[in-house]
């Protein structure tokens, strides 16, 4: 059993219907918030797609009137590129068969993390927002996350992946971080059946080892192998044993050590 929210047909609209309109560059369909909200405003996420600045700049003082109009060089920006990208932090998987039904062209790249390293960084942003969770609180968070997980997983591989082959590529975080250049070409060659652009390594490389983090929020890390093993020791030691006990199948499902 799991304890998550059902999953009804208004969720599932609400969900699928903005994605299908994103990867059609649609944008004007898409929920106006989703442009004027102030998570667009934030220092950092001007870094994170340059193509932004001049909608930011075009949209910075009346956004509520303005919206449409600069929506516009986005839409073209999208309907020009090779590649249209989103990522989408935990997506039922039971939905995506509906979007790569209804795409041919669309490929699914699942992330996944160790279990164990996700509830300790859990742990830690609770502290940071001075929230103090319990023991029993964070194994309810573990049990109930690996059972999320454990499902997406089989859901990918008994449905999706027989039905949809050489379009799916399940991505751990942690090989990411310690070897971005072959996951990179596994996603380009393997996946996508396309060239890997010479700077794309270089700028996630940059990303992972850079001069400065800027933030928990941020994507950039001055280590990013060690922030993705940092919760070995850092995490309770009974929480741990906890976790690792909760999650064995999900664990043993992505090639996790016990």
């Amino acid at each position: 059993m799991c304890g998550c929210r059902p999953l009804t047909e208004e969720m599932r609209r609400a969900l699928v219907q903005p994605l299908q309109a994103i990867f059609s560059c649609n944008l004007t369909l898409t929920d106006r918030r989703l442009f004027v909200h102030d998570f667009l405003r934030q220092e950092w996420t001007k870094d994170l797609m340059f193509s932004l600045a001049q909608f930011r700049d075009c949209n910075r003082r009346r956004p509520a009137r303005t919206l449409a109009k600069c929506l516009q060089p986005l839409v073209s920006k999208c309907r020009r590129s090779d590649i249209v990208a989103t990522k989408v932090i935990r997506l039922h998987m039971s939905f995506v068969d509906q979007l790569l039904s209804a795409d041919p062209a669309l490929r699914l790249i699942h992330v996944v993390r160790d279990p164990r390293g996700m509830v300790a960084s859990w742990t830690r942003a609770a502290a940071r927002r001075r929230r103090r969770l319990s023991l029993k609180q964070m194994r309810l968070n573990a049990r109930l996350i690996c059972q999320r997980m454990m499902t997406d997983c089989r859901i990918r591989r008994q449905l999706l992946e027989p039905k949809y082959p050489r379009r799916i590529l399940v991505v751990r975080y942690e090989d990411l971080v310690a070897s971005a250049g072959a996951v990179v070409r596994d996603v380009y060659s393997g996946l996508l059946q396309l060239a890997l652009p010479s700077d794309v390594v270089d700028v996630i490389n940059d990303q992972l080892n850079a001069t400065s983090a800027n933030g928990p929020a941020g994507t950039r890390r001055t280590n990013g192998t060690a922030t993705a093993t940092n919760w070995r020791r850092t995490i309770d030691t009974s929480l741990l044993s906890y976790t690792t006990q909760a999650c064995r199948l999900l664990l043993a499902e992505l090639n996790y050590d016990f």
